[in-house]
C-alpha cells in the first residue's frame, strides 16, 4: 500500500499546516515527509509537552515515529542558514534522529544574500516579506551561467552540505516509490496562488495539490489512497500593509469583509517571518468551495474554532464547510492537545459544544 497525505491551506496562508502536519504525522506515522518550502512562509507546531518549533524550511511532520526520509523537492527555495538551524535545533530537542536522511533535489533554489538585499527597500510585489524569495525565484528563470543560485552548482562549503544528500530525479523516485506513507506539506495558501488569486496579490509560484506535487519532485505513480486535507481558519487572515511605501496586502472575496482581531476579542496576531500585524476577515464560502473544489480536498481541519463570537457561528461556518468537503478536525488552541476529531460518531455535536464555550470562556 502507498498512502499519500497532502497538507494544503485553503486560504490566505497561517491557518495551522504546520500544527495540524504534526498531529496527523504522530496519528498516522509517515516514513517519508515531502515538501518545497521557503523562507517567506513559517510554520509552527507546539506539542503537548510546550515545546514549539518554528520553521521556514523543516516539515513539522518530524515527530513521526516512523521517520525515514526527508525531502526538499526542486521547486523548494532554500535558506540555508534557516535549514541549517532548524536541523540542529530539531536533533537537540531529540525530535529529529540523525539517522533520517534529509535529500535535496539538486536543482532546487537557494536564497542568497543578493536577493534578500534586492528586496529590502521594498519595491517588491504588494505583500512581500521582501525576505528574497520572488528574487531568488527570478534567478533560477534567467538560467545565467555566471549567477546561479542553483544548490547542485553551488560550491558546498556551508555546514548544511555535511547533514544533506544532494539528490537526482531518480534517486527521489526510488525513495517515493519504495515508501508505504507519504506526507506532503504545502506552504502558504490556495488564495496566494500566482494562477488563482488575487493578482498582484500573490505569491510568486501556484500553490494548487497539483504544484505541491511537481514541487516535491513527486512522480505520476499508482497510489493505493490519495487524500487531500484542507486547513481553514474561521477568520482567514492577509499579511500586514505596510502604509509607509504604499503597500496594500490586498482585496478578500464578495462575501467576506475585513475585521479587527480586538471586534472578535481576540489578541491582534503578528505574521510569523516579519512580525507585522494581521489583517483579518470574516469567512468566506466562495473561497472555501474554490479551494476544496480546485484540490479536491476530502477532509478539512477548521482551525481557530474559538475565534467564532457564538456556538451558532462556528456551527454555520462548518456545515458550510461540509458542503463541499468533510470537516474532521476542529482547532480550539495553539497546539496538538487543542485539536478535535470530530468526524467520530463517539463525537457529539453536544461534546464540541461543550469544548468551544470552555475555549471562549479561557480568552
Amino acid at each position: 500500500m502507498r498512502a499519500i497525505e497532502i497538507i494544503l491551506d485553503g486560504q490566505y496562508g497561517s491557518t495551522g499546516k504546520g500544527l495540524f502536519a504534526g498531529y496527523l504525522a504522530k496519528l498516522h506515522q509517515p516514513e517519508v515527509l515531502a515538501c518545497a518550502l521557503s523562507p517567506n512562509a513559517g510554520h509552527t507546531l507546539i506539542l503537548e509537552d510546550g515545546t514549539r518549533l518554528i520553521h521556514k524550511m523543516l516539515p513539522l511532520g518530524i515527530v513521526s515515529p516512523e521517520l525515514r526520509h526527508i525531502v526538499l523537492g526542486p521547486g523548494s527555495l532554500i535558506d540555508m542558514d534557516a535549514l541549517w538551524t532548524e536541523i540542529q535545533n530539531a536533533e537537540q530537542l531529540g525530535i529529529l534522529s540523525p539517522k533520517v536522511q534529509i535529500h535535496v533535489h539538486g536543482a532546487a533554489a537557494v536564497v542568497l544574500d543578493r536577493h534578500r538585499d534586492s528586496e529590502s527597500d521594498g519595491g517588491t510585489a504588494p505583500g512581500s516579506t521582501r525576505k528574497g524569495v520572488g528574487a531568488a525565484q527570478i534567478e533560477r528563470i534567467q538560467r545565467k551561467p555566471d549567477r546561479n543560485n542553483v544548490i547542485g552548482l553551488l560550491k558546498q562549503d556551508h555546514p548544511l552540505f555535511g547533514r544533506i544528500k544532494l539528490a537526482t530525479t531518480a534517486e527521489l523516485q526510488r525513495i517515493y516509490l519504495e515508501a508505504s506513507k507519504i506526507q506532503v506539506e504545502g506552504c502558504q495558501g490556495y488564495s496566494l496562488s500566482i494562477y488563482h488569486g488575487q493578482y498582484p496579490y500573490v505569491t510568486c509560484r501556484d500553490v494548487t495539490a497539483y504544484s505541491l506535487l511537481a514541487d516535491c519532485g513527486m512522480p505520476l505513480m499508482r497510489w493505493s489512497a490519495l487524500t487531500i486535507y484542507g486547513v481553514f481558519r474561521t477568520y482567514p487572515i492577509r499579511v500586514a500593509n505596510r502604509p509607509a511605501s504604499g503597500e496594500w496586502s490586498g482585496p478578500t472575496y464578495p462575501d467576506s469583509t475585513e475585521t479587527t482581531f480586538e471586534a472578535i476579542g481576540q489578541p491582534q496576531e503578528l505574521t510569523t517571518v516579519t512580525q507585522l500585524p494581521r489583517r483579518i476577515f470574516t469567512f468566506s464560502h466562495q473561497q472555501a468551495i474554490e479551494a476544496c473544489v480546485q484540490n479536491k480536498m476530502d477532509f478539512v481541519f477548521l482551525n481557530f474554532a474559538q475565534y467564532c463570537t457564538s456556538w451558532e457561528e462556528l456551527r454555520d461556518i462548518w456545515l458550510r464547510l461540509n458542503e463541499c468537503s468533510v470537516v474532521s478536525f476542529l482547532g480550539f488552541g495553539p497546539t496538538i492537545n487543542d485539536i478535535v476529531r470530530v468526524g467520530s460518531p463517539s463525537i457529539t455535536e453536544a461534546h464540541v459544544r461543550d469544548i468551544y464555550e470552555r475555549a471562549r470562556a479561557a480568552i
